[in-house]
């Protein structure tokens, strides 16, 4: 390896590493001699040999009214990584800190139109475990209903069960005949406790929300929001109010 990739690897840019090179072959010399030296117009030196002067590979010596500069002795070099290591040793736990804050954060997933639907309620397809959903009977459009039929055969097909929470109306009523048949078990709730205009799907780490009048639909990976909605979910799962018999 060339001692500008190893001075690279330590920190120097292109013309910092020329500069350092240059002071280590002169010894104490002067800007204009050092700066000929590594080919570096005098107008750049003083910038960069600052910034040399600042992290520790030159040394600013006065002599006289002369202003020399000299280069950190090799074997140095190997204590300034050492010490730069060891500090950063001693901040990885900040850095695994800020680095676990945003990993943390709920990842948002938005999508539009049917094509943006499929994606979304397919999603909750992905873990193979059991989809909680609170439903709403306003499915709007002949491609809608459509989609879900097929996402209801793809879920039977891979042998996924649901569990749903929807309104009194003659859409879920419609839904809960179908339990047995589709691996469902409805669950219904008086239309003045539950009135739904999206449909809320509970999986894995994620939830999805739809609105299928403007045709829309976001998934949010977090499994703290998961978690919470499924302890809901269970709370109104097991509540007085259900209705069970029609």
């Amino acid at each position: 390896m060339e001692l500008d990739e190893i001075l690279a690897n330590l920190g120097l840019d292109k013309r910092e590493a020329a500069l350092y090179l240059a002071t280590l072959e002169l010894g104490e010399a002067s800007a204009k001699d050092i700066a000929k030296k590594a080919n570096i117009q005098r107008t750049y030196f003083y910038d960069i040999s600052d910034k040399l002067i600042k992290s520790g590979f030159l040394k600013q010596v006065a002599k006289g009214k002369k202003r020399l500069f000299s280069a950190l002795e090799p074997e140095r070099l190997l204590e300034l990584e050492e010490k730069r290591f060891k500090q950063l040793k001693n901040a990885l736990p900040q850095f695994k800190a800020l680095f676990n804050a945003k990993a943390q954060k709920p990842k948002i997933f938005y999508y539009e139109g049917i094509v943006g639907i499929r994606q979304v309620i397919e999603d909750s397809l992905r873990f193979g475990k059991e989809i909680l959903n609170f439903t709403t009977p306003r499915v709007v459009t002949i491609d809608q209903q459509k989609l879900l039929k097929e996402y209801v055969k793809k879920r039977v097909a891979l042998g996924v069960k649901a569990r749903v929470i929807g309104e009194l109306s003659p859409e879920v009523l419609n839904l809960k005949a179908r339990d047995k048949t589709e691996l469902r078990e409805t669950r219904i709730l008086p239309k003045d406790i539950f009135d739904s205009e999206s449909e809320i799907g509970i999986y894995g780490n994620r939830i999805y929300i739809i609105d299928f009048k403007d045709e829309f639909g976001f998934i949010v990976e977090d499994s703290n929001i998961a978690h919470v909605l499924k302890k809901l979910f269970e709370i109104v799962w097991n509540s007085g109010k259900i209705i069970e018999k029609i």
